[in-house]
């Protein structure tokens, strides 16, 4: 194919460089050597943004044109003439013929002269593949790396008690929901997950959309952020369940991300963008992807600029005292603080607590936790990502 495509090449230029000659007898004017080197830079930087050409191939053969350019502008001072328009034919041709060789060698090296251009839709059809390749929870969980805790000794203690009392009280829902935040915040995950795992057993119909999330992110979080088969479904059934629970749609936009589908990403992520607020832990990520995303998906599309709080928001404000606002925050800070302190929780949580401290002001309070999480989810990236966004909002970052 490529000796093909070579020839082909080859006649074009026959063809153009009699077009030329016969340019040449009209006296019409011929591009000088400098103008001949000059659309091949652009030929070149045209083959790097296509992806055709190394990156240090591209430095060398710009540096190569680049001397001939400037030998060129030297001895002829760039002025054209019947003898420049005679070089420049020949200079043109020869340059041409070695540029498209050139290319039709490295394209037969780095690229893939027998597969096809693939399709938008085909390639969202490839996904189908991704989706039912995707790994199982054991399987996802094996492969991540070890989660090494400094616990509290007299607290593991607690929860081996703990365990232990539950082995002769398989039905404690109570028992097992402690369970599932304690073995949390010892930083065993997969334990964790079971603990939750069997509440939801037990709770059957009876269980809520946020315990199907508590489940679901205990699974993505034991599996180091893998999306598996199981954390999948556990992802719709808390959507079933409560179809705009902005943490499981945030959660669903990557794992579409993960299996080839950016576009229904987009969609989602556009949703989550548009409501806001503009404070959730998950905003800075998207405000960071939503316009690559928007281009993969083929739509044009401008994201809303940050806004500062609805009238609804500002009439609730205004409706209440300078110390009634301090003291609300002040409470929903000092509940999430104890809770977060004895049972442990998901990023979006520890965020939360960063983004209230901040608003009230304490920004010690706010690095201190911010500092605290970060050791906690150090194991993490995506959750690293949510405390980074929440540091932000709070003015501790960087």
């Amino acid at each position: 194919m490529v000796f093909s495509a070579a020839l082909f090449v080859l006649a074009v230029l026959l063809i153009g460089g009699l077009m030329l000659l016969q340019a040449k007898s009209a006296a019409m004017p011929v591009m000088s050597d400098v103008d001949v080197y000059a659309e091949q830079l652009r030929g070149l930087e045209r083959d790097l943004a296509k992806g055709v050409l190394r990156d240090e191939e591209f430095a060398a053969m710009r540096a190569e044109i680049g001397r001939r350019m400037i030998s060129a502008a030297h001895a002829a001072g760039h002025q054209p003439n019947p003898s420049a328009q005679g070089r420049g034919l020949w200079a043109f041709a020869g340059g041409s013929l070695l540029a498209c060789l050139l290319g039709a060698g490295l394209y037969s090296q780095i690229g893939a002269p027998s597969v096809p251009d693939s399709p938008i839709a085909e390639r969202y059809a490839q996904s189908e593949t991704l989706q039912a390749n995707r790994l199982n929870q054991a399987t996802a969980e094996a492969r991540a790396p070890a989660n090494d805790t400094d616990a509290d000794p007299n607290y593991a203690q607690l929860v081996t008690e703990l365990r232990t009392a539950l082995e002769g009280r398989p039905e404690d829902v109570q028992g097992y929901e402690l369970l599932a935040k304690a073995e949390s915040r010892l930083g065993n995950f997969i334990d964790a997950q079971k603990a939750q795992a069997r509440v939801l057993e037990l709770k059957g119909a009876e269980a809520t959309a946020d315990e199907w999330y508590a489940y679901a992110e205990l699974l993505i979080i034991a599996a180091d952020t893998y999306i598996s088969r199981e954390a999948e479904t556990a992802l719709r059934e808390t959507l079933r369940r409560d179809p705009n629970h902005k943490l499981a749609l945030f959660r669903m936009g990557m794992y579409f991300d993960a299996i080839g589908r950016p576009d229904r990403t987009f969609g989602i992520w556009r949703k989550l963008l548009e409501a806001g607020p503009e404070s959730a832990p998950y905003m800075p990520l998207i405000r960071r992807t939503i316009i690559d995303l928007a281009q993969i998906a083929g739509v044009t599309y401008d994201p809303p600029e940050v806004r500062g709080p609805s009238a609804e928001d500002m009439q609730s404000a205004a409706d209440m005292s300078a110390e009634e606002r301090s003291a609300m925050i002040a409470t929903m800070v000092t509940g999430l603080a104890d809770r977060l302190a004895t049972e442990g929780g998901p990023a979006p949580d520890w965020a939360q607590l960063i983004v209230a401290h901040g608003v009230l002001g304490e920004t010690q309070s706010a690095r201190e936790i911010f500092n605290e999480a970060v050791q906690v989810f150090a194991a993490r990236p995506s959750d690293l990502e949510i405390l980074q966004g929440a540091a932000k909002s709070a003015g501790i970052w960087p």
